[in-house]
């Protein structure tokens, strides 16, 4: 993976668990009519790449495959790739409208500017040749690729899947944040004075295959995806059922796909971006579905900012290491618990107590839902 830490996922969870907040004044392009213009940038990785997007993929796809001993063509025949964006190559877009507003010769190809770009920069590098897909559904996307990629296994449409999310800082999105008065200058995910988001930039990219697969060729399973879930809540372009109706049935519908009751589950990984309305509505949506049981829950947005198509993904990233054995991270930037939101048991620091079933939800504009569950191998 790639965030706001650095390259490589060793980075990411060691950033969490020390609680490092990584939001900074915008540097890697001019921000100063921008109010605010904070945000979380992933400094001196694939600077000079006009399509950081895809390149974030590339760096956590190389490192995927490594670490899940996957190193020939051969061992990948048949590869297939889910990858979530809501960005795309919108960052060759604004160098080429630069390019041309100056007079000079555009950067790039207009071919690398579609959101499915970066899914198939990672198809053409690995040589994929089974099913190529790029779930646009805003800040829900990564969360869809990895529910993609289940069915796909499941269903034997693929061996091996690479799946995941990635996005860039750009302009075009922070100036249009700043403009729907969504964010911030810091993020306080559940806290009584949230003010808003805060944007951030990265990619996760995880290995996806079979048990059997695994098994057979001697591998180390890190965890399972166990189910998926996806609702859709058809209220408003940007604001979410404020009762947090798709948000829960999502959620529900992951339990079920895992074959699981809410009381199994150790933790949720909630959304949490620090907006007035998502916070309270996500309290609502997991009080419906775990009830009176207070199941542990924490946001990493107010560390490493929102990472839009890439955040399910990164927080998949920290669920499959924490029913591997690893600590909850706090939630950063937590201070005061918004009334509103005290039915939750939010992690304030680091736990150590073991998770054999994690559940990570992920909400996005005009109403998409998706939800992921995540257990020991």
């Amino acid at each position: 993976m790639v965030s706001a830490y650095g390259s490589g996922g060793e980075a990411f969870l060691t950033g969490l668990r020390r609680g490092r907040v990584v939001v900074r004044p915008i540097e890697r392009f001019s921000a100063v009519d921008l109010r605010p213009n904070m945000a979380a940038e992933a400094r001196g990785i694939a600077e000079d790449d006009p399509d950081r997007a895809g390149a974030f993929a590339l760096l956590a796809a190389e490192e995927a495959l490594a670490m899940a001993g996957l190193s020939s063509r051969a061992q990948i025949a048949g590869l297939a790739v889910a990858l979530g964006t809501t960005l795309g190559g919108m960052g060759i877009f604004e160098a080429w409208d630069a390019a041309v507003q100056a007079g000079e010769p555009p950067p790039g190809q207009l071919s690398q500017v579609p959101y499915y770009a970066p899914a198939v920069r990672l198809a053409r590098r690995f040589g994929a040749s089974g099913p190529v897909v790029a779930p646009q559904l805003a800040c829900a996307s990564g969360t869809a690729a990895l529910g993609l990629a289940r069915s796909w296994i499941r269903d034997g449409r693929a061996e091996v899947v690479l799946a995941g999310g990635a996005d860039l800082l750009c302009r075009f999105v922070v100036a249009g944040f700043n403009a729907l008065r969504a964010t911030a200058t810091s993020a306080h995910p559940f806290d009584r004075d949230r003010q808003g988001l805060v944007l951030g930039e990265g990619a996760a990219v995880l290995v996806v295959e079979p048990a059997r697969r695994v098994i057979e060729r001697g591998a180390r399973p890190l965890a399972r995806v166990l189910g998926a879930g996806a609702a859709a809540d058809a209220v408003h372009m940007t604001a979410p059922d404020r009762e947090g109706g798709g948000a829960a049935r999502a959620m529900q519908a992951a339990l079920e796909d895992a074959g699981l009751a809410a009381h199994q589950v150790d933790f949720v990984s909630a959304h949490g971006t620090g907006t007035v309305y998502n916070d309270a509505m996500e309290a609502r949506a997991i009080a419906r579905v775990f009830g009176e049981r207070r199941v542990r829950v924490n946001s990493i947005k107010g560390a490493i900012g929102h990472t839009l198509g890439a955040a399910g993904a990164l927080e998949a990233v920290m669920c499959v290491d924490v029913v591997a054995g690893g600590p909850i991270p706090p939630t950063i930037g937590l201070r005061e618990i918004d009334p509103a939101c005290e039915g939750l048991r939010l992690v304030r620091e680091l736990d150590p107590a073991p998770v054999a079933y994690a559940l990570s939800s992920s909400s996005g504009f005009a109403g998409a839902n998706a939800a992921l569950v995540i257990g020991r191998a």
